[in-house]
């Protein structure tokens, strides 16, 4: 019998607040005692599935290729912090990227190990743990820092083995509270790690499931076949090479299909296992009863199945599950420039959102208020900073320089110091040395350039050339104030001296 309808409070169409802050449903994980079964094969549920994501992602060529290549374009991303405002913006800004440079893991290798969880297996679990800096001579490693000015910063962020995961810890309403973890090469028969200290990064997760969905999910199909496969092929190849072991019966006395006759049951047992198992290696050697003939059967003419081409198809299907087929491009005598072009632009795409969406977003959203949260009041902050990575695409400058010219030429831009710093940022060049008579412009100007993204370097660096225009003209009105006001003393001094 269904459960009852829950009375709700309406006025004039609209709920109230009580009812408006009242949970309705569940995600509807398949989960039972902190253990999920989203996935509808067995072979790929819970730990099973686990080491076979392991497997995948270290015995099969192709898919070790699509991950790294995945992994060293996130790698090769620079991060930055933007966005604080507040009269401490600055310090903020300054505070959070030393924090990423103040860690006893590297923070390129931390990320890294979150891209390869999350993407390996689905998700990455980071319990936090924090320092006070007070000094690189501390003996304490909680204390223990390059800085010395009081400021909590991270320790390190402490990657959690996914073949360590017992089960999560949900709440009432779904929502995730934290993992125990079983590891039984550190004698820790169950140890609870709450969300509120952690990080949880996850690939695709559907219905809030914290164990997300492996990138390799839709290669396992194609992998299965990719392994067998190559096993046949290599036992093709031997066949074909030394020929198929037969044994022929030349002596009637042998009757060797009497199974009567336990001595020719046995015999027939034994010449079974010789020519299944006959090898030319160093310790090859036969004992060949009277009677019995060892010969090879070679096999003539071509093979009526393509064994190479069927896995170098199979190998396609996984690198085209990771968006990364144009790897193969130059393997076979098909393929294209363009298509490979529009290829790589769609998987660096992709990569720009596996590092805004799954690592930036999670970072900005729960740990970053959290890490200025245990710093107290030090900060005065209308908005806190955020980490964003930086471009990992060089644009080819012939595709701007060519339609650019053409808008200059056609007098609808006008080059300018800020369109000059833009196309340096674009491609990477040299920042512009200073010129004597600009000050600290010129290179101002090429710094604020760099470590932003390119989605948002055109907004910022126009604010920044305002507020420079800004400056500049109140540093003039200044000086031309005090010329006009030393003229009026000297000109007093000079009447009173008279």
């Amino acid at each position: 019998m269904p459960a009852r309808k829950p009375e709700t409070t309406m006025v004039y169409g609209v709920p109230t607040l009580s009812d408006a802050k009242r949970a309705y449903g569940t995600p509807g994980i398949r989960r039972l005692g902190g253990v999920i079964y989203e996935e509808f094969l067995r072979d790929l549920q819970g730990t099973k599935g686990r080491a076979i994501y392991k497997e995948m992602a270290a015995n099969c060529s192709a898919v070790r290729r699509g991950l790294r290549a995945i992994l060293l374009q996130i790698l090769s991303a620079d991060w930055s912090a933007q966005d604080a405002v507040g009269p401490d913006a600055e310090e903020a800004t300054a505070f959070l990227e030393s924090c990423m440079d103040d860690m006893s893991f590297t923070w390129s290798r931390t990320l890294g190990e979150a891209a390869r969880g999350a993407l390996t297996y689905g998700w990455a679990y980071f319990p936090i743990q924090y320092k006070e800096c007070l000094g690189p001579g501390q003996k304490d490693g909680s204390k223990r820092s390059k800085y010395n000015d009081g400021l909590v910063r991270w320790r390190k962020w402490q990657p959690i083995g996914q073949d360590t995961l017992d089960r999560w810890e949900f709440d009432e309403d779904g929502g995730v509270q934290g993992l125990w973890q079983r590891d039984q090469w550190a004698g820790t028969a169950g140890e609870y790690i709450p969300i509120s200290r952690s990080l949880l990064f996850t690939n695709e997760g559907a219905l809030g499931n914290p164990e997300g969905e492996s990138l390799l999910r839709s290669a396992y199909e194609p992998y299965y076949r990719w392994k067998r496969m190559r096993f046949y092929e290599s036992v093709g190849a031997e066949r074909d090479l030394a020929g198929i072991p037969m044994i022929q019966i030349t002596s009637e006395t042998l009757p060797i299909w009497d199974s009567t006759n336990p001595d020719m049951a046995a015999l027939l047992s034994y010449l079974k296992d010789m020519v299944t198992t006959v090898r030319v290696d160093e310790q090859s050697g036969l004992i060949i009863p009277y009677g019995a003939q060892l010969s090879l059967l070679s096999s003539g003419g071509a093979k009526q199945f393509d064994v190479d081409k069927s896995i170098r198809r199979l190998t396609w299907e996984i690198l085209g599950t990771m968006l990364a087929q144009f790897l193969e491009l130059g393997q076979t005598e098909t393929g294209s420039y363009s298509k490979s072009k529009s290829d790589q632009d769609f998987f660096l795409s992709s990569i720009e959102t596996i590092l805004v969406g799954m690592i930036a977003d999670t970072i900005n959203r729960y740990e970053v208020p959290r890490l200025f949260g245990l710093n107290g009041d030090r900060f005065r902050l209308e908005a806190l900073p955020r980490l964003v990575p930086g471009d990992i695409r060089t644009p080819d400058l012939t595709e701007i320089a060519e339609p650019l010219g053409k808008l200059v030429t056609a007098g609808l831009i006008t080059p300018d110091p800020l369109l000059e710093a833009w196309l340096r940022q674009q491609g990477r060049l040299p920042e512009q040395e200073e010129e004597a008579d600009a000050g600290a412009e010129g290179g101002t100007l090429a710094k604020a350039a760099g470590g932003m993204s390119r989605l948002n370097f055109m907004p910022r660096l126009r604010s920044w050339w305002r507020a420079r225009r800004r400056q500049r003209a109140t540093e003039k009105a200044k000086r031309e104030g005090e010329e006009v006001l030393s003229y009026t003393l000297d000109d007093i001094l000079g009447k009173e001296g008279d």
